[in-house]
């Protein structure tokens, strides 16, 4: 098979900027953040700036099932018709109505609404100063994890080399003490081991060159078996970028919270500029006492509950739709043993087996059923006519237990005919279980110069043609 190496390109550039063909592409090796910093690549290069589309091709980041639901219930409802109806409602806002109307916003509240924006105006700028921190964060994290690394290494190979040193001077000492004893007890008529003479009045100082190089070499042991025990714990500098890593990997934790709590509130900033927007259009706060017409006053009454009613309609469609697909894979990806899926009345999800519905417990479940939600999205996506071209999948498949793993590669060759491309960072495991499944397989690395780069490998079943 061929391969290809893709060193990264100019600095002014991204990185590993594959161009692969359609089929289940395979993203394997590299350390942890060399992971994180692909994926985050291949999310910005696929997902570009539409946030729903965002969440179909890269997913909704790292958040807790009941928000993943909640957003996927949001964007389906909006794909199935519910942004139709959110611009309908904005229009009859903006018509307004009458001075004898109750006013829609006072002064203050029109005020406090400038006073939201200019708050929400900041979010932006927070979280580009929050991104940027966080890369900072994580180019420590990779720096102190490469020194740990190579602390690790010196200590491991130093006692290693102090447990060599002193099985070998445990051996030579073993091989003197016989010798001496053998000595001993055979006394002058002892043949010399080196030359098989009978040592006669030789006897005595033979006897003491012995003894000497076997005191000599209990004493070199007995050092050796001190220095072997100091190494045997951690040596203090090591300790210490042990616990740096482990801070910073907090922090980073931390960081990536807040930096997908402002991602998540960039919306705000859109609805809340939209609606003073309108408010201001439609001339702000009343200040007459002239009232509408009654009959169009009834009419743009009729209208909003009718709107409201289509928008409770379509919500409750998309989360029957999703409850249904999502508990369909998650099915599957549990060999039979999850039979469906809910929502508790706290809108939290839940999942239903034999014994009854309960909340999502460990870690592997949550990623069981994100992944099928993930899915359940896809696929529902398609039914409206959102089709995406490509869709990169990573850390929640890494979670799955080893027969979900292999039962989700099987479901995501069968989504093949929906996205023509899927990306899916996996371990070597699953390619050593089922290369046949994969069209591409893409291994990543770290040159010389601490570049990410990439080979590229066809794999999947070959056609062999006779002549």
């Amino acid at each position: 098979m061929e391969s290809v190496d893709t060193d990264a390109v100019g600095a002014d550039q991204e990185p590993l900027d594959l161009q692969l063909g359609s089929g289940l592409t395979a993203l394997v090796g590299g350390d942890g953040s060399l992971r994180i910093e692909v994926m985050e690549l291949f999310a910005r290069r696929l997902a570009l700036h539409d946030e729903r589309l965002q969440t179909l091709i890269a997913g909704p980041g790292p958040v807790g099932p009941a928000l993943a639901w909640r957003r996927a219930v949001r964007i389906l409802a909006q794909w199935s018709g519910l942004e139709g109806v959110d611009q309908e409602e904005a229009a009859l806002i903006q018509g307004g109505s009458g001075a004898a109307d109750p006013p829609l916003w006072t002064d203050s509240g029109v005020g406090g609404l400038r006073a939201r924006v200019e708050e929400l105006r900041r979010l932006p700028e927070a979280l580009r100063m929050k991104t940027r921190e966080l890369q900072g964060l994580r180019a420590d994290g990779i720096e102190v994890g490469g020194d740990l690394e190579v602390a690790n290494m010196d200590w491991l190979r130093e006692r290693q080399d102090a447990e060599t040193h002193l099985l070998a001077y445990r051996d030579r000492a073993r091989e003197l003490k016989v010798r001496l004893q053998q000595l001993e007890e055979g006394g002058k008529e002892t043949a010399c081991p080196t030359c098989d003479r009978v040592l006669s009045e030789r006897f005595e100082s033979v006897l003491d060159v012995i003894r000497e190089e076997w005191e000599s070499v209990v004493q070199d042991g007995s050092w050796w078996k001190r220095r072997k025990d100091q190494l045997d714990l951690k040596p203090p500098h090591v300790q210490d970028l042990e616990g740096k890593t482990l801070r910073l990997h907090a922090t980073i934790e931390e960081c990536t919270e807040e930096v997908e709590r402002l991602r998540a509130r960039l919306p705000e900033l859109a609805e809340a500029e939209d609606t003073l927007a309108m408010v201001q259009v439609a001339g702000g706060p009343s200040e007459s006492g002239e009232s509408k017409d009654a009959e169009s006053s009834s009419d743009s009454d009729l209208r909003r509950r009718a709107l409201e009613a289509l928008r409770r309609e379509l919500l409750s469609d998309a989360r029957d739709a999703l409850t249904a697909r999502t508990g369909r894979y998650l099915n599957h990806l549990t060999s039979g043993s999850v039979l469906g899926v809910g929502v508790a009345g706290d809108g939290e999800p839940t999942i239903v087996r034999d014994e009854g519905a309960r909340r999502i417990q460990s870690d592997e479940e949550v990623a069981a059923y994100l992944f099928a939600l993930r899915l359940a999205l896809v696929d529902l996506a398609a039914d409206r006519g959102v089709h995406a071209s490509e869709i990169l999948l990573g850390d929640t498949f890494d979670r799955l237990e080893p027969d979900a793993k292999l039962r989700a590669v099987g479901l995501l060759r069968t989504l093949l005919v929906r996205v023509p491309k899927i990306l899916l960072f996996c371990r070597g495991d699953i390619l050593d279980a089922t290369p046949e499944w994969f069209d591409w397989i893409v291994e990543l690395a770290v040159d010389r110069h601490g570049s990410p780069f990439a080979r590229v490998r066809r794999s999947g079943v070959g056609t062999l043609q006779i002549h």
